[in-house]
């Protein structure tokens, strides 16, 4: 965001615009209306803590519900669905995320699968309400893959909103004398929201060559819930 903008965005927000990097007890935020940083990973480390694209149209008064909304979370993502499918959110949210608590070898592939499954759930089913792939087949890649275009294509559907929402809390109990507990480990919880049509998961959750995969998700998350209406999920991993 240009400096003049930026500063005149922090007086009406009642801010000061920081020069220096910030403390750790601070928040900071990357306002932006493109691509945020999608070429600068720094920008997805400490102390970059939330990633806002202001709405249409919005004024700092706009903006106001989603800084406090991101000051409630450790990791807050706030974006149109036309940014977020030009980034690799789910690597981005993991690196940012270990950029705060450093993940084993496995633990970091498992964590990254879930959370790009569930922003591509979002982004796809959810916001642009796009089919799974029913077949593994050219036919059907061919029409996932215009049915994505077109949607993208719509300036409603690009326009829609996700909101990633991630606390880190810190660990209950202390090891053992019989070893280490699942209460000596970090929890993170992971809410991701879209606004697309939502869906009535059924017995079996996931089917087809693709879909909104919660099957997947549910076996490596330690709890997974669904709201509004399809329109939510709920991940908690320990850490």
């Amino acid at each position: 965001m240009p400096a003049e903008r930026l500063g005149r965005l922090a007086q009406a927000l009642g801010l000061a615009p920081v020069a220096e990097p910030a403390g750790p007890a601070a928040l900071a935020v990357l306002l932006t209306g493109a691509d945020p940083g999608s070429d600068a990973d720094e920008l997805w480390l400490p102390p970059v803590a939330a990633w806002i694209e202001p709405p249409d149209g919005s004024d700092a008064a706009g903006l106001v519900p989603l800084l406090a909304e991101a000051t409630g979370n450790d990791l807050y993502l706030n974006l149109t669905t036309a940014t977020a499918h030009d980034l690799q959110l789910g690597g981005r949210l993991l690196a940012a995320l270990n950029a705060r608590h450093r993940l084993d070898g496995d633990r970091r592939d498992d964590l990254e699968l879930a959370l790009h499954e569930a922003v591509s759930n979002a982004l796809v089913h959810g916001n642009l309400g796009v089919a799974g792939m029913k077949e593994l087949s050219a036919q059907e890649l061919e029409r996932f893959s215009r049915d994505l275009g077109d949607r993208l294509a719509d300036p409603t559907l690009a326009a829609r909103r996700i909101i990633i929402a991630l606390r880190i809390d810190p660990a209950e109990d202390g090891p053992t004398q019989n070893g280490p507990t699942q209460n000596d480990r970090a929890l993170a919880t992971v809410e991701v929201t879209d606004e697309g049509a939502g869906f009535t998961p059924g017995p079996r959750i996931s089917s087809g060559a693709s879909g909104r995969g919660l099957d997947l998700i549910g076996n490596i998350a330690e709890e997974l819930e669904i709201g509004n209406g399809g329109r939510s999920i709920r991940l908690r991993f320990r850490l």
